[in-house]
C-alpha cells in the first residue's frame, strides 16, 4: 500500500502511451493506403502519357512517309528512319507499363504487334519501293496496301487503350481521395481521444496530488507566519497521507515549544519594548530620507542616460532614412558606430547578394583601403569571425605594437579593437571592426549601445541590398523580355494592359493601333471586318480561365499567331492573362511560295520532259528519214539542255540559301564576254536585232566569268522573251574609275509599276497583263541579282509598262 500513488501514476502514464501508440498506428496505416492509391493514380498518368507519345510517334511516321512519297528527299528519309525506330520502342514501353493490368496488358501487346506490323509490312516496303522504283511506284504501292487503314486501326487501338487507362486513372484518383479522407478522419478521432485521455489524467493528478500538496503548502505558510495550531486532513494511507500526518505532528510539537519560550521571554520583552520603539522610529526616519535621496539621484541619472541614447538612436535612424544608396548607408553606419565606441579607425564588412561565401568591404574610416582583404563569415579566423560566431561584441586589447596605415598620419599604433556583428534576428549580415589609436580604452558599458546601433544599421543595409537586388532582377527580366522577337503582354481581368515588351509595342506600331486592340483585349479597330466578334473571342478566352489557347489572326495585312495562358499570383489568385503574338506573315508567304514553286516546277519541268519523252518514243517506234531524225534529235537535245538549265537554276537557288555558292575569281575581258553572248543569242530569233555598244577601252573585271556569262545570258533571254513582237535589243557597257556598268535594253512589254518591287524575288512572275503569258520559273533574275551581289556589284532596272525595260549591273575592275 505504501507505493499505491506511484503505481497509479505509472498506470495513467502507460494508458496515455498506449492510446497515443494506437492513434499513431492507425494514422500510419491510413497514410500508407493513401500513398499506395496515389502511386497507382500517378502510374496511370504515366501510362496515358506513354500512349499519347505512341500516337505522336505514329503520326510522325505517317508524316515523314508522306513527305518522302511527295518529294523523295533523302533528308526526309533520314527523318523517317529516326521516327520509324521510335514507334515500336514507344509501343514496347507502353506494353511494359501495362503489365499490372491484364486487360490493358493485352491491349498494349496488340498495339505493339500492330505498330511492328505497320512499319515492317507497310511503311518499310513503301520506302524501299520508292527508293528502288521512284515516287510514283511508291505511291502506287501505298495505295494498293491501304496503309491509312492500318494506321487508323493502330490509332484507334491506342485511343481505346488511353480511354480505358483514363477511366482507371479516375477510379484510382477517387480511391486515393477516399484513403485521404479516412486518414484525416483517423487523425481527427485520434487527436480527440488523446485530448480526452490527457484531460482525465490531468484531473486525476490534480485531485490525488496537486490539491493535497497545495493544502500542505498553504498549511506550511501559515506555520511560517506563526499559526502553529494548523492541521491538514489525513484522508488516505499513501505517500501524501503519511506526509500530512508527519506535518500535523510537527505542528503540535512546535506549538508546545512556543508556549514554553513565550513564558520565559515575556519579562525581557516588556523591558526592551520602549527602547526598541524609539530606536526603530529614528532608524526608519533616517533610512527613509536616505532612500528617497538615492532614488532621486538614480532616477535622474537613468533618465539622462536613456534620453541621450534615445536621441542618439533617433538621430541615427533619421540619417539612415535620408541615405540614398548602400554606400552612403555604410559610411553613416560606420561613422556612428565609431563615435559610439570612441574609435578612431574602422572598417565595415557587409554581405553581398551576388557573393554568398564572402562579405565585401562596404566602408572604411581613416584607413588605407588597399591592404584590407575581404571577410569570410563562415570558417573565418580572428576576432571579427568570433564576434559573428558568438553574436556578441568582442573587445581585443592588442597589447602589441600593431600598426595600420591611416589616411591622415601614415602608420599609427592601434591600442585596442572592438568587433560588432550586424544581425537581423538569427541572420548575420555584416561586421564592423573598430580600433582606437589613443591611450583611452574602450568602455565596456557601451557594448549594448553598439549592438542597438548595429541592429538599426543591419536593417537599413539589408533593405537597401534587397532593393538593389530587386531592381537588378527587374532590369534583367525587362532586358530578356525585350530581346525576344515575339510580342508579349499581360492583360488584367478588367482588360487593362499591365505589361508589354518592346516587340509588342513595335508590332502595335506596325498595325497602327493600340496594344489592347491588337491582341483583342479592347474594342479598338483590331479587325476591319468584325471588331465585335474579335473582342468576343477575347471574352471567351477569359471565361475559359484555366486553359491556354492558341489561334491565328489576320490583321491589317499581317498574319499573327496568338497564344494566351492564365496567370496567377503566388497566392493562387488570378491576375490576368498572358498574350504572345508572333508574326508568321513571312512563313505563310513562304508556304504559299512553296506551293507556287511546286506548281511552277511541275509545269516547267513537264514541258521539256514531255517533248523529250515524246520524240524519244517516236525515234524508238518509227523508222524516219535522216532529215526528220536529225531535226527530232536536235529538238530532244534542245529540250534536254533546257531541262538541265532549269535543274541548274534550282540547284543554284538551294546553294545560295545554304551559303554554298562558290565563285572562281579571275581577271577576264568584259567586252569579249559581251561579244560572245551577242553571237550566241543573235541566231535565236529572226525578229530581234541585237546590238553591242562596248567601252572605248576594253575593261578587265575580276570574278567568275561563267557566272557573269549566266547573268548576261539571263538578261538577254528575258529581253527577247518579253519582246514578243521583235525589235532591237541593245547591250552596252560603260567604264568609270574601278567599275564597269553593263546594261541590256529592250522595247517590249515592260513591267507594271505595282509589280516592280518584287522583280528580284525568287519565283516571282508577273501575274497580269501580256507578260503573264510568258513562261518561266521566276528564278533567273533572282539568281542574277545574287551573283552580282556576290561579286561586290549592284543590280537594278528601269521599266515602263508597254514601252520596255533597261536592266543593268556593275562589276569591280582591276
Amino acid at each position: 500500500m505504501r507505493r499505491r500513488l506511484t503505481v497509479r501514476t505509472l498506470a495513467v502514464s502507460a494508458l496515455i502511451i498506449v492510446v497515443i501508440g494506437i492513434v499513431l498506428g492507425g494514422l500510419a496505416v491510413g497514410i500508407d493506403r493513401q500513398h499506395r492509391a496515389g502511386e497507382r493514380a500517378r502510374h496511370s498518368q504515366v501510362v496515358i502519357a506513354t500512349a499519347n507519345l505512341t500516337a505522336q510517334r505514329l503520326l510522325a511516321v505517317q508524316t515523314t512517309l508522306r513527305g518522302f512519297l511527295i518529294r523523295g528527299n533523302p533528308k526526309v528519309l533520314a527523318d523517317y528512319r529516326a521516327v520509324r525506330e521510335s514507334l515500336p520502342a514507344a509501343a514496347l514501353e507502353l506494353e511494359g507499363l501495362a503489365v499490372d493490368n491484364p486487360g490493358q496488358s493485352r491491349r498494349a501487346q496488340e498495339i505493339h504487334r500492330q505498330a511492328l506490323a505497320y512499319v515492317d509490312t507497310y511503311a518499310d516496303p513503301v520506302i524501299e519501293r520508292t527508293r528502288e522504283a521512284g515516287v510514283g511506284a511508291g505511291r502506287a504501292f501505298a495505295a494498293a496496301h491501304d496503309g491509312s487503314a492500318r494506321a487508323d486501326e493502330l490509332a484507334a487501338s491506342i485511343g481505346r487503350f488511353g480511354d480505358v487507362e483514363r477511366r482507371l486513372s479516375e477510379e484510382r484518383a477517387k480511391t486515393a481521395d477516399v484513403a485521404s479522407d479516412r486518414a484525416l478522419l483517423t487523425a481527427g478521432l485520434g487527436f480527440a481521444l488523446c485530448v480526452l485521455v490527457l484531460v482525465l489524467a490531468t484531473a486525476y493528478v490534480a485531485r490525488r496530488i496537486v490539491m493535497p500538496v497545495g493544502r500542505l503548502s498553504a498549511a506550511a505558510s501559515r506555520v511560517q507566519r506563526g499559526e502553529l495550531d494548523v492541521t491538514v486532513p489525513e484522508r488516505s494511507g499513501d505517500e501524501i497521507g503519511r506526509l500530512g500526518a508527519a506535518f500535523n505532528a510537527m505542528a503540535r510539537a512546535l506549538e508546545q515549544s512556543r508556549g514554553e519560550l513565550e513564558s520565559q521571554n515575556t519579562e525581557l520583552e516588556m523591558q526592551a519594548i520602549e527602547l526598541e520603539e524609539r530606536q526603530v522610529e529614528l532608524t526608519e526616519a533616517n533610512d527613509e530620507a536616505r532612500a528617497q535621496r538615492d532614488e532621486l539621484e538614480v532616477s535622474a541619472a537613468h533618465l539622462a542616460a536613456e534620453k541621450g541614447r534615445a536621441e542618439r538612436y533617433g538621430a541615427f535612424a533619421d540619417r539612415l532614412a535620408m541615405a540614398r544608396n548602400a554606400g552612403d548607408l555604410a559610411e553613416i553606419a560606420l561613422s556612428t558606430l565609431a563615435a559610439a565606441a570612441g574609435a578612431d579607425v574602422g572598417v565595415l564588412y557587409t554581405e553581398d547578394w551576388r557573393e554568398d561565401s564572402r562579405w565585401t568591404r562596404a566602408a572604411v574610416l581613416a584607413l588605407d583601403p588597399a591592404p584590407l582583404a575581404e571577410f569570410a563569415p563562415a570558417g573565418g579566423e580572428g576576432a571579427g569571425a568570433r564576434a559573428v560566431a558568438t553574436r556578441s561584441v568582442v573587445v581585443v586589447d592588442t597589447g602589441v605594437e600593431l600598426r595600420v596605415r591611416t589616411g591622415l598620419a601614415g602608420e599609427t599604433v592601434v591600442r585596442w579593437e572592438v568587433h560588432v556583428p550586424l544581425r537581423i534576428g538569427d541572420r548575420d549580415v555584416g561586421v564592423a571592426a573598430l580600433g582606437g589609436v589613443t591611450e583611452a580604452a574602450f568602455d565596456a558599458a557601451e557594448a549594448d549601445t553598439l549592438q542597438r546601433l548595429a541592429a538599426q544599421a543591419a536593417v537599413a543595409l539589408t533593405e537597401s541590398a534587397a532593393l538593389a537586388q530587386r531592381n537588378w532582377l527587374s532590369q534583367v527580366n525587362a532586358a530578356v523580355l525585350d530581346c525576344v522577337r515575339e510580342g508579349i503582354a499581360l492583360v488584367g481581368l478588367d482588360h487593362e494592359l499591365v505589361f508589354a515588351n518592346t516587340a509588342m509595342e513595335r508590332l502595335a506600331e506596325r498595325l497602327s493601333m493600340p496594344i489592347g486592340a491588337a491582341i483583342g483585349a479592347s474594342r479598338g479597330d483590331a479587325s476591319a471586318d468584325d471588331p465585335e466578334t474579335y473582342f468576343a473571342k477575347w471574352e471567351a478566352m477569359l471565361a475559359d480561365t484555366d486553359e491556354p489557347t492558341a489561334d491565328e489572326l489576320e490583321i491589317s495585312g499581317l498574319v499573327l499567331e496568338r497564344y494566351t495562358a492564365p496567370v496567377d499570383d503566388d497566392a493562387g489568385a488570378r491576375i490576368g492573362r498572358l498574350v504572345v503574338l508572333r508574326d508568321v506573315t513571312r512563313e505563310r508567304e513562304v508556304d504559299q511560295l512553296k506551293s507556287d514553286l511546286m506548281a511552277t516546277v511541275s509545269h516547267e519541268l513537264r514541258t521539256p520532259l514531255a517533248s523529250v519523252l515524246g520524240y524519244a518514243e517516236l525515234l524508238r517506234t518509227r523508222r524516219l528519214e535522216p532529215e526528220a531524225r536529225d531535226e527530232i534529235i536536235a529538238t530532244v537535245h534542245r529540250e534536254a539542255k533546257r531541262l538541265s538549265a532549269l535543274i541548274d537554276d534550282f540547284l543554284d537557288v538551294q546553294a545560295i540559301e545554304q551559303d554554298r555558292f562558290p565563285l572562281t575569281r579571275e581577271p577576264f575581258s568584259v567586252t569579249e564576254l559581251l561579244q560572245e553572248q551577242v553571237r550566241t543569242f543573235a541566231g535565236q530569233s529572226v525578229r530581234h536585232h541585237l546590238t553591242l555598244d562596248p567601252c572605248d577601252s576594253p575593261p578587265i573585271a575580276v570574278g567568275d566569268r561563267g557566272r557573269i556569262s549566266q547573268v548576261v545570258a539571263n538578261l538577254l533571254s528575258n529581253a527577247i522573251k518579253y519582246s514578243p513582237d521583235g525589235g532591237e535589243v541593245g547591250i552596252s557597257s560603260s567604264c568609270t574609275a574601278g567599275v564597269v556598268l553593263v546594261a541590256v535594253t529592250d522595247h517590249g512589254l515592260g513591267i507594271p509599276l505595282a509589280e516592280q518591287e518584287h522583280v528580284f524575288e525568287k519565283f516571282f512572275r508577273v501575274e497580269r497583263g501580256p507578260a503573264a503569258r510568258v513562261g518561266g520559273t521566276g528564278l533567273g533574275l533572282a539568281l542574277a541579282h545574287e551573283i552580282v551581289l556576290a561579286h561586290g556589284g549592284r543590280m537594278g532596272f528601269e521599266s515602263t509598262e508597254g514601252a520596255g525595260s533597261r536592266f543593268w549591273f556593275t562589276l569591280p575592275t582591276e
